[in-house]
């Protein structure tokens, strides 16, 4: 049982590249909560000066009881696996933190692009029941039924198979070492040659079976530029955790954001970036030095155009397609599908 006050085990798992993410992660957690809460770092590559920063944390929040950095036992075979070059290696040791922090009975992982906007009492206090860990399902959630069918088909996934979200994990450590969930992604990744689109995801989805887990609420794991996230926030109305899994807010041009708002341009999609900086402006500046126009601008005419995009190259070229073979009859034609 799940007493109100415990101590809120909170664990992410990163390397240099995503320190400054991290801090931003975990104060918002210490901000948003009012439970004494412990960080825990799974360390996969962290420099010196950022650890250093983290640690005097327990000196600005007084509800920050810990912060406790480990390196996790390295498997050979992750550094190996093909992965494209936005993840690492680091990705795969969220499946080890029973094995990194074996103190814990209980944690939640979380990865280092998100904020907390509420408290995150509301999913420590979830009953897992005989469950080793509890995690979002994407299904209807965030993408359409249709876009989720072919991202499953793309990674051998049969279509009636949910399909869950590891970027956010409510785990309760002992089970998921007797369930062995490390040993069954560790033997999957040993045998698969090809490359994942989202390396763990998509092997947790692939080797373990849907009733391993206990589905969680989308608000544990919000994605606000999914395309269907507007429907979800209507029916969650206040997310818990926010995830840029899409685009990063530390990547936009701050000044161009502010005068698109004025604008009032893409007022939504920009509602969650500047939340990010409410949070990303009380860390140190120089833990984002990059912003890019570019980025804000693709951004822009994703959010503005995708659909009609979308909709070009879809639907019109398979109709084309379809005309040509009706009409010449040629049966070997086929539509390829676009992902």
């Amino acid at each position: 049982m799940i007493v109100k006050g415990d101590v809120i085990n909170i664990v992410f798992c990163c390397d240099d590249r995503f320190a400054g993410p991290l801090q931003v992660a975990a104060m918002s957690a210490a901000v948003s909560t009012s439970s004494n809460v412990a960080i825990y770092v799974v360390d996969c590559g962290i420099s010196p000066e950022n650890k250093n920063t983290l640690q005097t944390w327990k000196g600005k929040f007084g509800n920050v009881t810990n912060v406790i950095f480990r390196k996790p036992p390295r498997e050979k075979i992750f550094d190996a696996f093909p992965i494209a070059f936005h993840f690492s290696p680091a990705v795969f040791y969220r499946l080890a933190i029973s094995r990194t922090f074996p103190e814990l009975k209980r944690a939640i992982y979380m990865d280092c692009d998100v904020i907390i906007v509420d408290d995150i009492d509301l999913l420590w206090s979830v009953d897992l029941g005989e469950h080793p860990f509890g995690a979002v399902n994407e299904e209807t959630n965030f993408f359409s039924s249709q876009d989720m069918v072919q991202r499953k088909a793309k990674v051998g996934i049969p279509p009636e198979r949910t399909y869950m979200l590891s970027g956010v994990l409510l785990i309760d450590c002992k089970r998921f070492e007797e369930a062995k969930i490390f040993e069954k992604v560790l033997q999957f990744i040993s045998g698969c040659k090809k490359l994942l689109p989202c390396p763990e995801q998509d092997a947790m989805n692939i080797c373990l079976s849907p009733d391993e887990h206990l589905s969680l609420g989308p608000k544990f794991n919000f994605t606000p530029f999914a395309p269907l996230a507007c429907r979800c926030l209507k029916n969650i109305k206040r997310p818990v955790i926010v995830h840029y899994s899409c685009y990063k807010p530390w990547n936009f041009n701050k000044k161009l954001v502010h005068t698109l708002c004025k604008l009032r341009l893409l007022r939504h999609s920009f509602r969650f970036i500047k939340e990010y900086w409410s949070y990303s402006d009380r860390v140190d500046e120089h833990t984002f030095s990059s912003s890019s126009t570019k980025q804000t601008w693709r951004f822009v005419y994703k959010r503005l155009f995708g659909g009609i995009e979308y909709f070009v190259a879809k639907k019109i070229r398979n109709g084309l397609i379809r005309l040509w073979r009706n009409r010449h009859g040629r049966e070997k034609w086929t539509i390829k599908k676009s992902y």
